[in-house]
């Protein structure tokens, strides 16, 4: 195989190794990737052949690029999108030309983008183990095309090639060098670089807009901690954690009133949500992070008491606001007996609907138009949807529909969460009952120990709240179907290493994915103030003792290093100042044959120095040989030998240095 072929393949097996997080990604489209993937596969099995075409057929596909990616789109999910488009055909085209060492390292720039762009733009914990064995091959293939430019074989058994232990220490130094970029280096928000997913993924909203929502991908991001502080167990009871209620309907969106709200002022540290509670006697305290804020806490049916260290304020529907966006925002619940939210009794807008659709209030009348209470009428409605429709992530609603309930009632049939709560909100104000749709999240899962419950977006839901009376007041209903309804799973057996996995999932969210400007600030703060509490510690003499015993450490150490380095360096010669010109450039030979696989120890002869390099430089075989001998001459001469001319050496430096790459050349072109 010659060595544009080696290279080539090489080359396919780097860009199908910076492909492979892409596919678990939506920041590119399949084709784009799969297109990418069929050239690195081409270049890895067919290396010797050279995609050769003509400039007017390179124009024409340079022309083809730009309507593809632009056909694609993707402006409206970020910039990324388009230009992750671009840089993939441009790099499965530009690898297929290769054809000399030149165009090779055009490629491998190209390449190169192509892993930056992967490793941007993924987000779970593998991508570390990614980003290591990345660097790992990346310092191996580096040293391979640097010998091979030197003109170095890497063939057979007395080819030069990287020893293992350099990777190693490479790839520690790359992840310790990482560290303080990553701590220091400004954050861009995810959404402007990436946008959000071209299919949408499922987590709590503060409005639901059933036209838009279409298929839904379930999300394993976590939400949302529970934990209980003093070990006992979580109650299931808590797992229904409530957002807010959306009382505006508008053709198939369900939006909350922005307006009204009362800000809660705490007391002591504590802001009370009834207005009849002032005691936590006999409450329990649970505490709750939550990882992507979304402008609601995340209450627990009977929550009396909050502590926070954010402004907050309520609405009319029991949802509480922060005015806080810092990532995660974690606060303490005191939970009593579950009772209704504490809203406001119902008005002109829970019965709203923006247009009689004929077919939907005909459907909700023989359901429940003859029952007579409230209450029953909601109860038949709610079994109706539960029992008739199917429960689906995708559903055969067509987006931007002008009425998606009444297509998900009378066409699909099938759907999310979100379409049965608000089937069911408009068929029973089609009945007179006024009726809300509420929005949380519903189960997860429990540690081992009982004492944790992890929320993920996948347990994002949402539900109904019904008007049935001033004594009763707002009862929930829930008409999806129990397999569509999250539940609460435990964790026994095998599952616990499921359970660590997820842990440590979970600490690399919380302090890797939302280290941010607010984190940063507070590692500032927190240095700052470390230093200041030493300062105090210690007084003014002490500073003055401990900086000189440090300095006279340090200088201790770099003179230690200086001594031990020079006894480690396999041919560094002796001090060049006394030397001549002839002496110091045989020094100069002799460091550069080490980096082309030369071995000169430390005793090496000025004779022996010269036969190895004219073995190596054949081109400068005879320059090297004067060079040596002017040099014996200069060390064992007689002193009116000594004397060599500065300029003379100079010429044969020049000489020795044309031959060195000639022979590069020489290996280039073969």
């Amino acid at each position: 195989m010659t060595d544009v072929s080696r290279r080539r393949r090489q080359l396919g097996w780097l860009l199908l190794w910076a492909l492979v997080p892409l596919p678990f990604l939506y920041i590119v489209l399949p084709p784009f990737w799969m297109v990418a993937g069929a050239a690195g596969i081409v270049l890895v099995l067919r290396p010797e052949w050279i995609f050769r075409p003509s400039k007017m057929l390179l124009n024409l596909v340079a022309v083809a690029i730009i309507v593809v990616v632009a056909a694609a789109g993707g402006l409206g999910v970020g910039p990324l999108r388009p230009l992750g488009h671009l840089l993939l055909l441009l790099t499965s085209v530009q690898i297929l030309l290769v054809a000399d060492r030149k165009s090779f390292l055009r490629s491998l720039a190209l390449v190169g983008m192509v892993w930056v762009v992967s490793v941007a733009s993924s987000t779970h914990m593998l991508v570390s183990v990614y980003f290591l064995a990345s660097v790992a091959i990346g310092w191996w293939i580096g040293i391979r095309i640097h010998l091979t430019g030197l003109g170095l074989s890497l063939n057979g058994r007395d080819g030069a090639t990287p020893r293992p232990r350099h990777v190693i220490v490479a790839v520690a130094a790359a992840f310790v060098i990482a560290i303080p970029f990553f701590l220091v280096m400004p954050r861009l928000g995810s959404p402007w670089v990436a946008g959000s997913s071209f299919g949408r993924t499922t987590g709590f909203s503060a409005n639901v807009d059933l036209g838009t929502l279409g298929r839904l991908t379930e999300s394993q991001e976590v939400a949302l901690i529970m934990r209980s502080p003093d070990g006992s167990e979580i109650r299931e009871a808590w797992s229904r954690l409530r957002g807010t209620a959306f009382d505006q309907v508008m053709a198939g969106s369900f939006i909350p009133r922005r307006t009204d709200l009362r800000q809660l002022e705490p007391s002591n540290g504590i802001v009370w949500l009834q207005p009849d509670v002032r005691s936590l006697e006999n409450a329990v305290e649970i505490e709750i992070d939550l990882l992507k804020p979304r402008r609601y806490l995340m209450l627990p049916p009977g929550a009396l008491a909050v502590e926070i260290d954010v402004p907050t304020a309520a609405d009319l529907y029991g949802g509480v606001l922060f005015g806080h966006r810092r990532e995660p925002l974690s606060y303490r619940v005191w939970v009593g007996e579950p009772r209704p939210p504490r809203v406001a009794p119902p008005g002109s807008r829970d019965t709203l609907l923006p247009r009689d659709n004929p077919a939907v209030r005909e459907l909700a009348h023989s359901v429940a138009g003859d029952l007579d209470t409230p209450e029953a009428r909601a109860d038949a409605v709610e079994s109706f949807l539960a029992e008739n429709f199917t429960y689906a992530l995708s559903s055969g609603v067509r987006i931007h529909d002008a009425d998606p309930v009444a297509w998900f009632l009378l066409d699909a049939k099938e759907g999310h969460c979100e379409f049965f709560a608000g089937a069911m909100v408009v068929m029973l104000r089609h009945l007179g009952v006024p009726t809300r749709m509420v929005a949380g999240y519903s189960g997860g899962d429990i540690s081992p120990d009982g004492d944790e419950l992890v929320v993920r977006q996948a347990n994002a839901h949402a539900w109904v709240e019904a008007w049935l009376g001033s004594e009763r007041g707002w009862v929930a209903f829930d008409p999806t179907p129990p397999a569509g309804v999250p539940g609460l799973g435990g964790v026994s057996g095998i599952e616990r290493v499921r359970w660590a996995w997820q842990q440590l999932e979970l600490m690399w969210d919380r302090r890797l994915l939302t280290f941010g400007l607010g984190e940063q600030i507070d590692l500032v703060d927190g240095l700052v103030e470390a230093y200041h509490r030493v300062v105090r510690s210690i007084d003014q003499k002490a500073i003055v003792v401990g900086g000189g015993v440090s300095l006279t450490a340090v200088t201790a150490l770099v003179l230690l290093w200086r001594l031990w380095s020079r006894r480690r360096r396999p041919w560094r010669g002796e001090s060049l100042r006394n030397r001549g010109p002839a002496s110091r450039m045989v020094t100069r030979l002799a460091r550069a044959l080490i980096p082309v696989g030369g071995v000169v120890p430390p005793w090496a002869t000025v004779r022996a120095i010269g036969r190895q390099a004219g073995s190596f430089w054949p081109q400068s075989a005879r320059a090297v040989d004067e060079l040596v001998a002017r040099a014996e001459r200069e060390l064992y001469g007689v002193d009116g030998d000594r004397d060599v001319d500065p300029a003379e050496i100079r010429k044969l430096w020049k000489a020795i240095r044309r031959g060195m790459r000639s022979r590069e050349l020489t290996v280039e072109e073969s």
